[in-house]
């Protein structure tokens, strides 16, 4: 199978392959140091040889690292949880740290004067391997219990996108109502405005009328005031 087909399982197999690989790497340079094969002149092959087996490891590390770069683009292709992908970068990102811990140590021509500076790596060697005695069975059991918890996240995340919702229409709706009532408003003033119009122009225009009939109005009161005269 090619490297680019891996599994999950096969990727965290090769991890525990060269999580094994690194202790024996870290036993062998802290045997070469407690037997003061480790630095000086004398000792140059020795280390040479060491370093050799140091970017063979990350060589392994990049190969790897790769690899669950392309899980971490296509999750649901290879089927794996965040919390999981999460989790193996931490395990080899604590892995490549201490790696470059025995690569710094290596590049050493003399050893430190203190023992401040001491190779002690044993505490986060034995960090990034907490999931080595396990067996697939159970690193599979494990990684299903992570997604039931991750399907319960999601759960919750879609009831409160579902009530987020349910308001959205509601408040939609309001706002609809709204709109409604304020459109009649708005029909009501315009007409209104219509009417008043009207009213004001019949007005004047009865205005006008009477002006122009007003003349006439005193003629025939004073026709009617000679007729009556003249009956005297």
């Amino acid at each position: 199978m090619s490297s680019s087909r891996i599994t999950p399982q096969e990727w965290m197999e090769q991890l525990e392959r060269l999580q094994r690989r690194f202790r024996a790497l870290q036993s062998k340079v802290r045997e070469c140091k407690n037997q003061g094969e480790l630095y000086g002149s004398s000792n140059v092959k020795r280390r040479y040889m060491l370093k050799n087996d140091v970017k063979k490891v990350e060589g392994k590390i990049k190969n790897l690292d790769g690899l669950l770069s392309k899980m971490e683009g296509l999750p649901r292709r290879y089927e794996i949880t965040a919390g999981e992908l999460s989790r193996r970068r931490g395990l080899l990102t604590r892995l490549k740290n201490n790696v470059v811990s025995i690569s710094n140590l290596l590049a050493r021509s003399r050893p430190p004067q203190d023992d401040t500076d001491d190779f002690n790596f044993s505490s986060q060697v034995e960090e990034t391997l907490e999931t080595q005695h396990l067996s697939n069975q159970q690193l599979m059991q494990r990684q299903q219990n992570e997604e039931i918890k991750q399907d319960q996240h999601l759960d919750d995340i879609l009831r409160g996108v579902s009530t987020l919702k349910d308001i959205g229409y509601e408040i939609n709706n309001e706002l609809t109502f709204q709109g409604e009532i304020l459109n009649g408003l708005e029909q009501g003033i315009d007409k209104t405005g219509l009417s008043i119009q009207r009213n004001t122009h019949r007005v004047r225009h009865i205005s006008v009328e009477a002006t122009s009939c007003w003349p006439m109005f005193i003629m025939i009161f004073l026709l009617f005031v000679i007729v009556f005269l003249l009956v005297l």
